[in-house]
């Protein structure tokens, strides 16, 4: 029997430019070894990894001009189904600077603000999409919202497909995280410095990101994950349960920019394929420290997931 889809939603794209170069020198002229343009924006990552996998995905988000057609291009040679909201402003561009000794430097630029209309367009979409041929697939949100847009829009997807059947997870922070709790995520995966800027709490260790999730759950989640990097996972699978924690392996990583992303996808696979609370955390776990190891963010190995996943630590707090 084929696995429902997931639907992987961006209402904040970008076309990332990776470019590799010997140092950043501020303020100066700099020559670089190489560049590259991506498809970009949290979504995007989710879906690559996903797909890597082996689930079917289908990305739905506001794409505008040129660079939004390279993204739709890009992602559709990976073989994701692309349903683009078409907007009149441009799809924005994110540089990721690579120093040879390693140092990451992102520029980030604002994105696009969608009409009403536009909004009104990818709400009516979604909704369709998920009462008819997406019938029972899992949406990933994953995220920001472009400056100046009101945060409404996530928590009108996660009624939209609450009403269709599906199950919802979200990864976004500010203001967009916190009234989408309101409305009932299944699951929420915000990072640590997202998750203190939400709380207002520091989150250094697996016990206060123990904390950090249960008031998550309190705010209205299902279930909340913690990323914390290098550190590891840790996840409430239900109100007042104790946390899972999952401590991966130490990698020399190639980037870290997308790992929180390719976790979101293997958790999303994982409750696809019905896996067990520990093999699901396991399974996200792999999937972002194998993102380490991609060339490309999103663009995980299944053979990296599946070597790592058996290196993953679970215990219980």
């Amino acid at each position: 029997m084929t696995k429902p889809p997931i639907i992987c939603i961006s209402a904040n794209p970008a076309l990332d430019r990776r470019i590799h170069l010997s140092k950043l020198s501020v303020g100066k002229v700099n020559r670089a070894h190489s560049a590259q343009a991506l498809p970009g924006g949290k979504a995007a990552h989710v879906a690559m990894a996903a797909r890597a996998l082996g689930a079917k995905v289908i990305w739905l988000g506001f794409l505008g001009g040129v660079l939004g057609e390279e993204c739709a291009r890009q992602l559709r040679k990976l073989e994701i189904d692309v349903v683009p909201i078409l907007t009149s402003a441009h799809t924005r561009i994110n540089l990721e600077l690579i120093e040879d000794a390693g140092q990451i430097t992102e520029v980030l630029e604002p994105g696009g603000l969608p009409t009403p209309e536009e909004c009104e367009e990818m709400l009516r979409a979604c909704a369709a999409g998920l009462q008819q041929e997406w019938k029972g697939a899992l949406v990933v949100i994953s995220g920001s919202l472009p400056a100046g847009m009101a945060s409404d829009l996530y928590p009108a997807l996660i009624e939209a497909a609450r009403a269709a059947g599906s199950r919802i997870f979200l990864d976004t922070s500010g203001q967009a995280l916190q009234e989408s709790l309101a409305a009932h995520p299944d699951l929420v995966k915000p990072n640590r410095d997202e998750a203190e800027a939400l709380l207002g709490t520091p989150v250094h260790d697996f016990r206060s990101a123990g904390q950090a999730a249960q008031e998550l759950i309190n705010r209205g989640a299902q279930r909340a994950a913690v990323t914390l990097g290098a550190e590891g996972i840790v996840w409430l699978e239900k109100n007042g349960s104790l946390p899972w924690i999952a401590r991966v392996p130490r990698l020399d990583a190639v980037s870290t920019v997308g790992c929180g992303d390719a976790v979101l996808a293997g958790f999303a696979w994982a409750s696809l394929q019905g896996k067990t609370n520990e093999d699901s955390l396991k399974l996200a776990a792999a999937c972002g420290a194998a993102n380490c190891l991609a060339e490309l963010p999103g663009r995980i190995s299944l053979g990296d997931v599946n070597s790592l996943t058996p290196q993953v630590r679970i215990d219980r707090a």
